[in-house]
């Protein structure tokens, strides 16, 4: 809804919000028009025109935003309500212990930081048509940039999770940018939209595992684009832990497991087969992952996921065997 101005005060128009709160135009607008976050007077030239209360509630709607809050949810908060709920946040992390972990998963999950070269791109992410193809609120972009030489000029602070790429012809030249820019961001995944490519840096692309499209105008096409774009979960050493521990390598021979598995199940609880069954399906899913892999140059990086997940979790179930064969007397030795 817009309101008609009267009295001269001191308001913003929108690209003045956007550089004051760090919200791009495009997420502004859809925050307004989508949920009607903000309620913008209009000048006599009818441009729409902010207020200092507006600017505020930009900079907590972003904020709040970033810790994983859905915008459906929040953008009819007033200020006062915004600011106790990012206080409540800062709360939270005052008191949490260095040995409490809090799972952030359980609070939901935070929405993907984008990074867009292309302002016509970021504009059409962020548009009503585009969105009417696809589900959930509108994307994190984080920051603009006209094209790539602006983006290798002025790189955002922190890491993206997903960055996206239009330029009209994609050589060599552009190749070699894309890669040490998307390197120097630390972006976890990076699409490429292209109109006209040579094939050399389009396969230098590929293998290198980023999404690679033929730009297209259908609202409907960019949007299936969009949803495939899921960064992945962590980075091979995360999955595993933290610290960066290596995976080991299979603890348990299937000899081993299948003894297990036929124990008679009058003597013990069902446990210890079960577990066996789980460490024998994960390990037969890391080496098919393994071998997806090496089919699959193109998926590489899911693939990759893929085997250093089952890896982990099989590892894992491999120390809860160790524990219950333990606990209940079983030799887990190649010759009992």
């Amino acid at each position: 809804m817009t309101q008609t101005l009267s009295p001269p005060q001191a308001l913003y128009r929108i690209g003045a919000v956007s550089k004051l709160s760090g919200v791009p135009v495009p997420t502004l607008r859809i925050w307004q028009t989508r949920y009607q976050a903000f309620s913008p007077a209009t000048s006599q030239g009818q441009h729409r025109l902010y207020n200092d209360r507006d600017l505020r509630k930009a900079a907590f709607l972003k904020a709040l935003t970033q810790q994983g809050h859905g915008i459906r949810l929040i953008a009819g908060l007033d200020n006062a309500q915004l600011q106790q709920l990012l206080q409540t946040s800062a709360d939270m992390g005052r008191v949490a212990s260095p040995h409490l972990h809090i799972d952030d998963t359980a609070l939901g999950p935070r929405p993907s930081a984008w990074g867009v070269v292309g302002h016509g791109l970021a504009n059409r992410l962020q548009s009503i048509g585009f969105q009417t193809h696809r589900l959930g609120d509108p994307l994190a972009i984080e920051q603009v940039w006209a094209d790539l030489d602006e983006a290798q000029n002025r790189l955002m602070n922190g890491p993206v999770d997903v960055w996206m790429v239009s330029v009209n012809s994609l050589n060599d030249q552009a190749a070699e940018k894309i890669l040490a820019i998307s390197q120097q961001l630390r972006a976890r995944l990076t699409v490429v939209l292209y109109g006209f490519g040579q094939k050399n840096a389009l396969a230098r692309l590929n293998s290198a595992s980023f999404l690679v499209h033929r730009n297209t105008l259908d609202d409907a096409a960019l949007a299936d684009i969009v949803q495939s774009a899921r960064p992945p979960l962590a980075s091979p050493v995360q999955a595993w832990g933290e610290h960066s521990r290596p995976i080991p390598p299979r603890k348990f021979s299937d000899a081993v497991l299948q003894r297990v598995v036929n124990i008679p199940s009058q003597v013990l609880c069902e446990c210890p087969r079960h577990v066996a069954e789980l460490i024998g399906q994960l390990g037969r899913f890391e080496d098919y992952s393994r071998d997806c892999l090496n089919q699959s140059p193109k998926d590489k990086a899911l693939h990759t996921q893929l085997n250093t997940m089952a890896a982990s979790a099989r590892a894992l179930f491999e120390e809860a065997l160790q524990m219950v064969a333990d606990h209940e007397g079983i030799s887990l030795q190649e010759t009992p």
